[in-house]
């Protein structure tokens, strides 16, 4: 996967994930929120070894189906405050896409300006022609944002192997185009 070596907005600079962002990584998965959202959609069980997962994100970054992890920072004073991404899939010329923020900075748009600007680039610049994403029905800012990025509802879906069902969004590369000026 075409990697950016960082994308900006207005507030915000999302670059790739790298062995310095163990701190930012860890506080990310400990938030109940998204730990929550991790079992649920990934069937991930509560972490033991946060730093044997991180590991094995950093080396799947240079695998051939890896997955881009880019950490949110904020311009203004330079924090880190949470990641986006977009697993590419086999199936279609599509990915999906993730996004989470540390909880203090829930609730100022970053989450939706970090996203506009991941899609713009996974449809210009990796040539991507769906976004999807899978969203707990129970995590309403999730899908606000993903409503507010001109994601459509596409209806509920069964999570593998288990009795849950997601929320399931997408977007074509045309819905994007006609609905931001970029």
């Amino acid at each position: 996967m075409n990697r950016p070596n960082q994308i900006e907005t207005k507030r915000l600079i999302l670059r790739p994930l790298n062995q310095n962002d163990f701190e930012v990584f860890t506080n990310i998965i400990k938030d109940d929120e998204v730990l929550n959202n991790l079992e649920f959609v990934l069937k991930i069980k509560p972490i033991k070894n946060i730093k044997s997962l991180f590991l094995t994100v950093i080396d799947s970054l240079n695998s051939k189906n890896s997955i881009l992890v880019l950490i949110v920072i904020n311009k203004e004073d330079g924090n880190r405050i949470g990641s986006c991404g977009l697993k590419v899939l086999k199936d279609y010329n599509g990915a999906e896409c993730f996004y989470t923020l540390l909880p203090k900075h829930r609730g100022f748009g970053f989450a939706i300006e970090a996203m506009k600007k991941l899609i713009e680039y996974a449809f210009k610049e990796l040539k991507l022609a769906r976004i999807i994403t899978f969203i707990q029905p129970t995590n309403s800012r999730s899908w606000k944002v993903a409503e507010r990025i001109g994601m459509k509802y596409l209806g509920h879906k069964q999570i593998r192997n288990t009795s849950s069902k997601a929320m399931y969004f997408s977007i074509e590369k045309a819905e994007f185009e006609a609905q931001w000026d970029y």
